[in-house]
């Protein structure tokens, strides 16, 4: 079975059907490969023009000459290492659920099951990059999330990171994990869902500590 990326997020279901009945998958390793490049290029261009060192500016003019270079080469090679753990993380840790899930399904198949929603979430960090670029906007202030309105309401910085992680894409996301767990599990649809909300709720959770913590702090101080 070969897969046309905009026709699989065009139509799930029958991508999903098409998976069930097929005996292979073609090309699911050049497609993850340049997901994967894609990723860390992101995360590497918004390290390149500063994106993510708005804590850390005050301790890059610490260092100079030779010393200042390399801290700001590992960061950049740290950010790299991100893009690529990413997508990485989203792609192949869901596709092993997958396959322990239905045991008539295999690895491969839980890959391209797993590589529409890791590409979901590539592009939303793409879109951080143009309005950073634009703008100048924080991710957690995006459009596309609650984060404005979570702004107007909210005082606490923690709740802002948690509300600026929901999005129009992690929606998307999720609506990709009820489909795929619903046609490889015998649960009611409820209690799927409950499990996509609950793992969604949880990594949000999640994207906003790492965002609230002050990592520079710990690395510096």
């Amino acid at each position: 079975m070969t897969f046309r990326f905009l026709e699989g997020l065009k139509d799930p279901v029958r991508l999903i059907e098409s998976l069930h009945n097929s005996e292979s998958v073609l090309h699911i390793k050049r497609k993850i490969t340049v997901l994967l490049l894609l990723s860390m290029f992101i995360f590497g261009f918004g390290a390149w023009i500063g994106m993510g060192t708005q804590d850390w500016a005050g301790n890059f003019v610490l260092f100079f000459g030779l010393e200042y270079d390399l801290q700001r080469f590992y960061f950049l090679l740290g950010r790299l290492c991100l893009g690529l753990g990413f997508a990485g993380l989203f792609i192949f840790l869901p596709a092993l659920l997958y396959s322990l899930l239905a045991h008539d399904f295999s690895y491969k198949k839980g890959l391209v099951l797993a590589f529409f929603p890791a590409a979901i979430l590539v592009l939303e960090q793409f879109t951080y990059l143009i309005l950073m670029i634009w703008q100048g906007i924080n991710w957690y202030s995006s459009p596309f999330s609650w984060g404005v309105i979570g702004q107007l309401l909210i005082k606490q910085e923690w709740l802002i990171y948690f509300v600026g992680a929901i999005s129009l894409f992690k929606i998307w996301v999720m609506y990709w994990q009820f489909l795929t767990l619903r046609a490889l599990v015998t649960l009611k649809w409820w209690a799927v869902l409950l499990i996509v909300l609950g793992a969604n709720i949880i990594l949000w959770a999640v994207t906003a500590t790492l965002e609230w913590l002050p990592w520079y702090g710990y690395l510096f101080n």
